[in-house]
């Protein structure tokens, strides 16, 4: 599946609260971001997300704690995932299941919140979608659309993706928030800017479509993100990369 390309990584990113609209209610919002990836061609690739923001909306100031975990099989072709959802420390809401790619279709089996059977579109799953990205990118491809399913929500949509892609550059000065130690590793390597726009794929009407929720950051080759922006209907995040560390990266000729 090209998961070689991907460096393991653990990466920290403080969340700021960038801007709201009145009628998102949202006064302030605050949180952090732990992101981790592990694994290689041999295994596939694992990865495990976790968002905690502290949120003060229509006067109620609330907690709001994400756990998510899922992996995908080397070849790309099955995916688990789990997804928890906690307010003020108290489980909302849990997504657990598992996609596998066939032919033309997905089957998609679900155990939470409510045991289902699915079949939708084939798809690239999360890390197979971001290896995409970067060989698009390496290729100098500016804009291509990628579906994807990521189990997000209630995991029962493949979503359509447009992905820009700017110049690649080095970026070896400190960005806004961003903390020395945790970009040092990577001022002499250049990074390229990407917006990828997430789009539901059925709709109703012939308005011009609007993401459901799109992201803008810069990529590096081994999939290491700085200068996050979170973009939602009524409201945007912005993210600084705050602390980033390598992980082992195992040889799979050793294995083999």
């Amino acid at each position: 599946m090209g998961f070689e390309i991907l460096k393991p990584h653990r990466a920290v990113y403080e969340i700021e609260l960038e801007q709201a609209s009145e009628r998102s209610g949202i006064n302030s919002m605050s949180g952090r971001i732990v992101y981790e990836m592990k694994g290689d061609e041999c295994d596939g690739i694992s990865v495990s997300y976790r968002f905690v923001s502290r949120v003060n909306a229509n006067g109620d100031i609330f907690t709001t704690d994400q756990h998510t975990a899922s992996h995908e099989t080397p070849d790309g072709n099955e995916y688990s995932f789990l997804t928890k959802s906690f307010v003020n420390d108290r489980l909302d809401r849990t997504v657990k299941g598992v996609a596998v790619n066939r032919r033309d279709t997905m089957d998609v089996s679900l155990s939470s919140p409510q045991e289902r059977e699915l079949e939708l579109e084939a798809a690239n799953f999360i890390s197979s979608h971001l290896v995409k990205v970067i060989e698009g990118a390496r290729e100098g491809r500016r804009f291509f659309s990628l579906d994807v399913f990521d189990g997000g929500d209630d995991a029962d949509e493949v979503l359509k993706t447009t992905n820009i892609v700017g110049e690649a550059k080095t970026y070896d000065e400190l960005l806004p928030g961003e903390k020395a130690e945790a970009v040092e590793e990577l001022a002499e390597d250049p990074a390229w800017p990407v917006t990828i726009g997430y789009f539901k794929k059925e709709r109703t009407d012939s308005t011009e479509p609007t993401p459901v929720y799109e992201v803008s950051f810069l990529l590096y080759e081994g999939g290491i993100s700085r200068k996050l922006v979170m973009r939602y209907p009524d409201y945007s995040l912005r993210g600084s990369l705050v602390s980033l560390e390598f992980l082992d990266d195992s040889d799979c000729t050793i294995r083999n």
